[in-house]
């Protein structure tokens, strides 16, 4: 599934392969196993959320490739053996009928599989970006509502964050608007203000919408802000690096971000461990009100996994 997908197959489903979303490390243990696939069916599948990596990522005259889409295929990131306009669940339904069959994979070669792709990803570190992903992820509601924001925490969170549902991950697509976390679940919380929403942000993404928290006090919306700190635009700095560009406009201060909550009307509190980020979201999940997580971890958290 990409990231839009997530969900539609329970990520908990023994098929489930890790998502195809926004990481290199990632897809280069996942495009193999699309290459030697018999069959490649592309259910609705919109390529303006890849990475370039996944233009032409078969020979649709040497694989087999159906593709179902609700639009003509014009973008030619990716071409198709045949192709369907139509719609995309009539359509499946269409393709399976009357077929019998099982699949060829086992759950314990697909798990083996998922377990090789978020490998690198270092998801049971003490603590860091992916240790909040894991940890938030334990701790909330399986029908949570999560958004996140765009920047380095978003292209780990899309492959670790696990969706049982569709519709249950909420992110920016195509220009990565970053700011846009805190309004999507602000959103949420609206329309559905029995279901659990998280906002994921970093803390530059923050900086760019602190004038939601008073609107969430305003609304007393029950909403958790987890917030990656690193004090920096973390990916922005990693690609100057990586060409030996020295850094240029993108240190953050220090600032005490659950201060700055408080002085918004809602609760803040900083933390720098699993331990306490478990504490801190159960406590938020009991109160009334918005909660601000500030997760404080060392910058080039991301190198050699996004």
């Amino acid at each position: 599934q990409t990231y839009k997908a997530k969900g539609l197959l329970p990520e908990d489903h023994p098929l489930a392969l890790a998502p195809a979303a926004l990481s290199p490390v990632a897809d280069a243990r996942l495009l193999p196993l699309v290459e030697a696939a018999d069959l490649i069916v592309l259910a609705g599948y919109d390529p303006i959320e890849m990475r370039p990596s996944w233009q032409s990522p078969w020979d649709p005259a040497a694989s087999k490739v159906v593709e179902l889409t609700a639009v003509a295929n014009d973008h030619y990131m990716h071409q198709a053996t045949m192709s369907f306009v139509c719609h995309v669940g009539a359509g499946l339904d269409a393709l399976g009928a009357g077929v019998e069959g099982a699949s060829l994979w086992t759950a314990e070669e697909v798990a083996e599989h998922r377990r090789a792709i978020l490998e690198p990803l270092r998801v049971d570190e003490a603590w860091g970006p992916a240790a909040i992903v894991d940890t938030a992820r334990r701790v909330v509601p399986r029908d949570t509502v999560a958004s996140v924001d765009a920047g380095a925490h978003r292209i780990l969170f899309s492959q670790l964050w696990r969706c049982f549902e569709p519709r249950t991950l909420l992110q920016s697509n195509g220009l990565c608007t970053m700011g846009c976390a805190l309004p999507l679940a602000m959103g949420a919380g609206i329309a559905e203000p029995d279901r659990p929403a998280v906002a994921f942000m970093g803390d530059g993404g923050l900086l760019m919408c602190l004038g939601e928290l008073a609107t969430c006090a305003e609304r007393n919306l029950d909403l958790i802000v987890v917030v990656f700190v690193d004090h920096s635009l973390a990916l922005i700095e990693k690609k100057q690096r990586e060409v030996q560009l020295k850094p240029a406009g993108v240190a953050l201060g220090g600032f005490d971000l659950a201060r700055v909550a408080e002085g918004l009307g809602g609760h803040g509190i900083t933390v720098t461990s699993r331990e306490a980020l478990t504490d801190a979201l159960e406590s938020a999940r009991a109160r009334a009100g918005f909660s601000l997580i500030a997760c404080v971890f060392d910058a080039g958290a991301y190198d050699g996994r996004i």
